[in-house]
């Protein structure tokens, strides 16, 4: 399997699938998911800016700017990770190898993953970016908000996110059963930041979803798609 790896200026090759991919994000779980299925696509590499936000030539591909943007073969533009994902999979994964065992429990867990485990992250992140970017002397308020949402909120929540991903994750090797799924590919960039950042402790706490993460990273696809990104260190915020 290849991807053709490009700068923004330069064209990807006709006839093939493209992913638009921003350094140190979430399109790092497409990355992985594109170098598992067996398909031959472009990959565009975008670096964030100074201040960490995605650059300007990503407008040029699709109006909110944001990445991964995947553009099909028949060149339809495809944007989130949930439908690129599902796209995906539905498209290239003839055999149905990764489809979901319980399609109800799919359907949960990649709800979760954007509806309540995504926001979570976010509201996390934020006060974190104050208490790290707000001028002194008012840093000191900042981080007294930050403190204050972590223990009337976030960390809690956290920890009953990890303990229920932990129960559905049970004794299988993935959230999708025996082989991994859409699920996984969701759920993967959540539990990255979560870990990345230390918002909980996976490996004393949550060993089940540690050990998950482990075989996530272990994996040659996932290996090979670093590779061929341009930095996965959600830490950089």
């Amino acid at each position: 399997m290849s991807a053709k790896e490009a700068t923004p200026e330069a064209a990807p090759k006709a006839g093939l699938p493209t992913l638009h991919h921003l350094s140190d994000s979430q399109s790092q779980s497409i990355v992985w998911l594109l170098e598992e299925v067996d398909v031959e696509y472009n990959l565009v590499l975008y670096k964030r800016d100074q201040g960490h936000r995605a650059p300007p030539e990503l407008l040029d591909v699709q109006q909110l700017g944001k990445s991964p943007v995947f553009v099909a073969a028949d060149g339809r533009t495809i944007i989130e990770r949930s439908a690129i994902s599902a796209y995906i999979l539905k498209t290239y994964d003839t055999t149905g190898k990764h489809a979901p065992s319980d399609w109800v429990k799919d359907e949960i867990l990649n709800s979760y993953a954007g509806a309540s485990l995504g926001p979570l992250t976010t509201v996390e992140l934020m006060f974190d970016l104050a208490a790290k970017h707000t001028p002194w002397p008012l840093v000191y308020i900042a981080r007294a908000f930050r403190k204050g949402i972590q223990k009337n909120f976030t960390t809690g929540e956290f920890k009953k996110s990890m303990a229920f991903l932990e129960g559905e994750l049970s004794d299988n090797e993935w959230f999708n059963g025996k082989e991994f799924g859409r699920a996984d590919i969701m759920l993967s960039f959540p539990i990255d930041y979560i870990h990345m950042r230390k918002w909980a402790d996976l490996e004393k706490d949550h060993p089940k979803i540690s050990a998950w993460r482990q075989r996530v990273w272990e994996r040659p696809a996932w290996k090979r798609g670093l590779e061929k990104g341009n930095g996965y260190d959600l830490t950089l915020f």
